[in-house]
This record gives C-alpha cells, sequence and structure tokens, in this order.
C-alpha cells in the first residue's frame, strides 16, 4: 500500500489519515475543560460508557409527576417569565441526559423541582452580591446551574471531575446562554479558579472537613463558602475544628428538617498550639 500522503497511481493525492490525540474519555475531558464542545456531543449523546436508561417510570408518568412537582415549587418562589422558561429548559435537558448517565438519584428525578431545583434556590437566596463564584464537583448542576440561572450578571465556575457529566453542564450552559465556565479536572487542580472567586459552594460533595482542605489553601481573605449538610452537620463541623479555625453561620433549611446550609468564612488552618 502506498505510503500515506503518496499520490496514486492516477496522479490523485491519497489522503492522511487523521491522527489520534488520546482515549475518547481523556479528549472530552480536555476539551471540556478549556470551556469548548466536545466534538460531536449534543444533548443525550453517548460518551461510550454504559449507563441507566430506565427513569422509573413511562415518559408520561414521569412528565406528569415532574409537572406537579414544578406546582408546588412555583407557589413559594417569585421569578421572571424568562427565568422560569430557562429552569424548564434545565430540567429538560436533565431528564433526556438521565437516560444516558445518573445526573441524580433516579428515584428522585419524578420530585426534581423540590428535591434539587428548590434546594439549589434556598442557597441562591443566601448568596451575597458576588462577581465571581465556583461550584464544586457539580455533578448534575445543583446548585451550579440554578445559581447561574438566578445570578445571569455573575461569574460561574462549575468543577466536576467526571467528563461526561462536564459535558452534559457545558451543553446545558450553551443552551441557555449562561455565563459559566467548565472545568473537567479535580478540584485539586482548579486552585487558580478559587483564588479568583468570591463565593464558593457545594453540595452533598465531601466533609466539611475535607472541603476546607480543599478550598483553604487558595481563598481570598473575604471570601465566603456555603457547604449544604444534612443532619450530621454538628459532627463535620466538630471534626473540621481539630484541623481548621473558622466563623461559620447556620442557615436552617426550609425543605427538611435538621438540614443546613453552613456559611464559612475566615478558614485558617489551626497550629499546633490548638486555636480555639
Amino acid at each position: 500500500m502506498p505510503p500515506e500522503g503518496s499520490k496514486t497511481p492516477q496522479g490523485t493525492k491519497r489522503p492522511a489519515k487523521p491522527r489520534r490525540t488520546g482515549s475518547a474519555e481523556g479528549g472530552i475531558e480536555a476539551r471540556v475543560a478549556g470551556n469548548e464542545r466536545p466534538a460531536g456531543l449534543r444533548p443525550g449523546a453517548d460518551t461510550g460508557h454504559r449507563a441507566p436508561k430506565d427513569l422509573g417510570m413511562s415518559p408520561e408518568a414521569l412528565a406528569k409527576a415532574q409537572s406537579e412537582s414544578r406546582e408546588r415549587v412555583a407557589g413559594t418562589i417569585d421569578v421572571s417569565r424568562e427565568t422560569w422558561e430557562r429552569l424548564d429548559r434545565y430540567v429538560a435537558l436533565l431528564t433526556e441526559w438521565q437516560t444516558r448517565m445518573n445526573l441524580v438519584a433516579p428515584a428522585s428525578l419524578a420530585e426534581v423541582w423540590e428535591r434539587h431545583v428548590a434546594d439549589s434556590l434556598q442557597v441562591t437566596d443566601l448568596l451575597p452580591a458576588f462577581e465571581t463564584l465556583t461550584d464544586l464537583g457539580s455533578g448534575g448542576g445543583f446548585p451550579g446551574i440554578v445559581i447561574a440561572i438566578m445570578r445571569p450578571e455573575a461569574r460561574v465556575h462549575l468543577v466536576e471531575s467526571v467528563g461526561k457529566k462536564a459535558g452534559f453542564l457545558r451543553a446545558v450552559a450553551e443552551d441557555l446562554g449562561l455565563s459559566t465556565h467548565v472545568h473537567a479536572r479535580r478540584i485539586e487542580a482548579c486552585g487558580q479558579v478559587l483564588a479568583r472567586s468570591d463565593l464558593v459552594t457545594a453540595r452533598a460533595l465531601a466533609s466539611l472537613d475535607k472541603l476546607c482542605s480543599l478550598v483553604e489553601p487558595h481563598l481570598k481573605p473575604d471570601a465566603r463558602c456555603f457547604f449544604a449538610k444534612g443532619a450530621r452537620h454538628g459532627e463535620e463541623i466538630e471534626e473540621a475544628k481539630a484541623n481548621f479555625v473558622f466563623h461559620v453561620k447556620h442557615h436552617p433549611s426550609r425543605l427538611k428538617e435538621g438540614s443546613v446550609i453552613l456559611e464559612l468564612s475566615g478558614i485558617r488552618p489551626r497550629r499546633k498550639q490548638g486555636l480555639r
């Protein structure tokens, strides 16, 4: 066989084969990290991984359940028609992509408005005015995408190390025209992003001690963190205090008794003398 790029006997030039630049997964992660659309990736596209397809009920039943969940949430918030349209579109995209990957727990999809959207909205309500926010472990976009929808004037960074989930976040941001940047890399590699952030959020990601260890080396002195926590938040605070000093404010959840949103500021390592 003639070498690539050589002429065939008829005098026509044989096209060279494109070079592969790594695995499919690695390629997707690299492109999403640069906030570029992964080649050929679209809502619901298969990324080469086996993923759950069963949504737990028929499409008709799921649509009815989600509509009822939306109605229950609608009476608790007052937003513009444009914002409602973006939230509706986001939930539609989430539901579509859920057939390819686990973005949220399958059992929670029918009540996505109450279990996830409303929970993210209560975080958003607590946030002061900001220019830049970083959401850690964004997953299916809660609360990061919801914050970006509700605060369109601000810059929101979404950190998600799983390439296919980062692809979903990128597709949603582009579809909705959000001012977001998706980073498909580990939190440990996003120090520069955290250093520019006024606020940091995380939901159902890691223990408070672990979260402090991830963000403390990079935060600006006046940066604040808003971490959603469950009933064990008291234990987590004591565990984190063994290694860090910080100011903490408790914001009780409006949705689940015992859960809170912890607002942390002034995070710094505890010295050997044992500051309290």
